[in-house]
């Protein structure tokens, strides 16, 4: 293919992608559009070490500006832990945690019941193995659980990201 097709075949591509709403999702850098969204938002703490951990991890990648934020951020987390692998003298030898978060976007000083700007749950699975070693399986628990903080908040900003509407007034 001449190097004169290949130009027609990314202009046309582009032209479709421009004609269809497709839009790059930090296109306009972090002054405008989602950019702009997740320095606006203020996150809730939440109880808990896991919800500090995903309250940290969400202020590590939203970076929110100092000040007053017109949005507000709330998450409840919660986890479940199962036991999958039982030796046969009982011992719990792996485990699994399921942690699932709810997330709600509002303006701040929105009523409670006020229609929320964006919401959903997020999931993640993570697993650790439990040795003789009580401390290194508390050491195991807690990387596992710090790892699945950071996926929980990698997959709330995502979505806040997409879901950003101009309208939004962030």
């Amino acid at each position: 293919m001449s190097s004169c097709n290949r130009r027609f075949l990314l202009m046309g591509g582009a032209l479709a992608l421009g004609g269809c709403g497709f839009r790059p999702l930090y296109g306009g850098g972090t002054g405008s559009g989602p950019g702009q969204l997740l320095q606006s938002v203020q996150v809730e703490r939440e109880s808990g070490e896991l919800g500090f951990r995903v309250h940290e991890s969400l202020i590590e990648r939203l970076r929110p500006a100092a000040g007053d934020s017109p949005l507000r951020l709330i998450t409840r987390t919660r986890l479940t832990r199962d036991s999958i692998a039982i030796e046969e003298d009982d011992q719990v030898t792996r485990f699994n945690l399921r942690v699932f978060t709810r997330y709600t976007l509002q303006r701040a000083g929105a009523a409670p019941s006020a229609a929320p700007l964006a919401e959903g749950e997020v999931r993640s699975i993570a697993a650790y193995n439990a040795t003789s070693s009580q401390y290194a399986t508390l050491v195991a628990e807690r990387q596992v659980l710090r790892r699945t903080a950071d996926e929980i908040a990698d997959k709330i900003v995502r979505r806040l990201a997409v879901a950003y509407d101009p309208a939004w007034g962030a």
